[in-house]
């Protein structure tokens, strides 16, 4: 997963894309990768929780962009090194590889 953000760490837009799109192929070099790990106040889980999908998170599949459509933002830091993303099975038996250090 993707992630576009403000100066100020807060979320723009999640994407299972590549974004932002180099429309011109300037050689854009600000790519961020997305490693979600959340925390959230108990109001805004209750918010959440209430609130319908939005046609963006039906669109990516995300359901972040359903906080960000509503107004509730999210912040992003910056990862000190590469992450292996677990969305399958096989991602899961490479990060359990990489954990043992094998």
């Amino acid at each position: 997963m993707k992630v576009v953000t403000a100066f100020d760490g807060r979320a723009l837009y999640f994407s299972r894309a590549t974004i932002p799109f180099d429309r011109d192929g300037i050689g854009f070099a600000g790519y961020r990768k997305h490693l979600g790990i959340y925390a959230y106040r108990k109001a805004a889980l209750q918010r959440f929780s209430g609130l319908e999908p939005s046609q963006l998170e039906r669109a990516e599949r995300l359901e972040q962009l359903r906080l960000l459509e509503n107004g509730i933002g999210l912040y992003v830091a910056e990862a000190p090194r590469d992450t292996i993303g677990v969305d399958t099975e096989a991602d899961l038996l490479r990060a359990e590889k990489a954990l043992r250090g094998a």
